[in-house]
């Protein structure tokens, strides 16, 4: 009898020392709660950009955030706090000025929260395109524009200062028309010239560039529209050259004996072309033979009182959408 008391005491022991032990483990269990890596940072856009909207979700496959407690601080400010406060929206600051967002997140039924740390810092970058063969007459203020088959230059700058002195320390990712172009990428790649398609009314060029260290990440994209080549007439003048500052346009008045009418292809390929481009030159729909410098045709009014129209065509002979024409009405 005596060993069976000390049975069912040993019973009762145990029993009571479970009755301890296993809330303890549940604890310890919810005290652990989720870590870290548990929550997924998402930004939309991907990177930010100086003075843009950005949104910031929170996800998590191993606990349910729309039941947790969310509290959202930048320094001591409360920006928002509630259940199920897994995204925030705001505007960006300036390039290089950080924004940095502690979200205190709390589970249901969990006696520990976990702080999470996100920094925005918005980096700016600038693409500048070019075109490399299209045609500018001297003293023409604008860019040449890009006409079907022309060549475009494209340079990625990256506006920050925490690249300091190592700027050059960038790896450039190139796009076009969202196909990544791994021949023209790399390492210290800021350029990216290619010819365009005969077949688009536009190129869209988007580059993404990163430092080696890290503290740089910017990516941008740009459009650049395909015209269509134009000829302007201009006269030029014995004594001052050519008047590029009077164009004519569709109709002119010739006063003098003689007028020398200098055609400018604007945006034509001309850059190492000039072998491959004909000028067919005609007077009142007669044919006139290709001047000796062949933009240039000069004219003698044989009487006073009537008009002459003048018709020119330009053509690459190996390119096929590199063909431009024009008529100019001239007064006598």
């Amino acid at each position: 009898m005596l060993h069976g008391e000390k049975f069912i005491v040993l019973l009762l022991g145990l029993f009571f020392l479970s009755f301890f032990i296993l809330p303890t483990h549940r604890i310890q269990a919810l005290d652990a709660g989720i870590v870290d890596s548990d929550v997924n940072v998402d930004l939309f856009p991907e990177n930010a950009q100086p003075y843009s909207d950005m949104t910031i979700t929170l996800s998590s496959y191993a606990a349910d955030l729309n039941k947790a407690l969310i509290v959202w601080k930048n320094g001591k400010n409360t920006l928002q706090s509630g259940y199920g406060k897994t995204s925030y929206s705001f505007k960006t600051l300036a390039p290089d000025q950080a924004i940095t967002f502690k979200v205190t997140i709390t589970i249901a039924d969990a006696n520990a929260s976990l702080t999470k740390t996100i920094t925005i810092n918005p980096q700016e970058l600038d693409i500048l395109w070019e075109s490399v063969d299209g045609y500018t007459p001297p003293f023409y203020k604008g860019k040449s524009f890009v006409s079907s088959e022309g060549t475009i230059k494209a340079v990625a700058i990256p506006n920050s200062s925490t690249l300091g002195s190592s700027k050059g320390r960038v790896t450039y990712t190139w796009k076009a028309d969202n196909n990544t172009n791994l021949a023209v990428s790399g390492y210290g790649k800021d350029a990216y010239v290619f010819k365009n398609s005969n077949l688009n009314t536009s190129e869209n060029i988007s580059v993404s560039a990163s430092s080696i260290d890290g503290n740089y990440d910017a990516q941008n994209n740009v459009r650049v529209p395909i015209v269509d080549p134009k000829i302007v007439f201009y006269k030029r003048s014995p004594t001052e050259g050519v008047l590029y500052n009077n164009a004519l346009v569709d109709e002119a008045s010739i006063t003098e004996d003689e007028a020398t009418i200098v055609a400018a292809p604007y945006f034509l390929v001309t850059k190492g072309q000039d072998l491959n481009l004909t000028y067919s030159w005609q007077t009142n729909g007669q044919d006139v033979k290709t001047p000796d410098i062949k933009n240039e045709l000069t004219v003698h009014p044989t009487s006073r009182g009537g008009y002459a129209t003048i018709d020119l065509v330009i053509e690459n002979t190996v390119m096929l959408f590199q063909k431009v024409q024009a008529q100019l009405k001239l007064d006598l």
